[in-house]
């Protein structure tokens, strides 16, 4: 897919992932601090890490986000039901394969889906493309709508 626009929206759903790292308060903050650097992202605080849940009904887990200069990562995790999810938004492109791969490692996440969004689609870094981007929107729109 080819990036355009503001920057990527990666979003990693992760399924039977290792249930004990999904609920390690360390490695999550760990991860969403070291996690920027590796992606070559600025941290521009640390990152604000979280435990929920525990209550009846309820589903116990790690929520953490950390703000990078060029948006921000965050992590949800759900130990109970081996899930996790992540998302990564950056105004910036990044490598891909890499950041999921890496996660992937860290969590021992057995299966996963990803979504990519291209955010800011009219965002103006490239007014050409943004106006075929809209334009190719329009005519496509039209001739569905009649």
């Amino acid at each position: 897919m080819e990036l355009f626009g503001f920057g990527p929206h990666l979003m990693l759903d992760g399924y039977h992932a290792n249930a004990k790292k999904l609920a390690d308060f360390d490695l999550v903050r760990r991860v969403l601090d070291e996690f920027p650097l590796e992606m070559q992202m600025t941290k521009v605080l640390p990152p604000l890490v979280h435990r929920f849940g525990g209550k009846p009904g309820e589903s116990a887990g790690v929520t953490g986000v950390v703000l990078i200069a060029e948006s921000h990562i965050a992590i949800h995790t759900f130990p109970a039901k081996r899930f996790i999810s992540i998302d990564i938004f950056s105004c910036k492109a990044f490598d891909l394969t890499k950041a999921v791969d890496s996660l992937v490692e860290r969590f021992e996440i057995g299966r996963y889906e990803t979504y990519l969004v291209n955010r800011g689609k009219e965002f103006p870094k490239d007014l050409e493309m943004a106006r075929q981007i809209v334009s190719g929107e329009r005519e496509y729109l039209e001739a569905r709508l009649g």
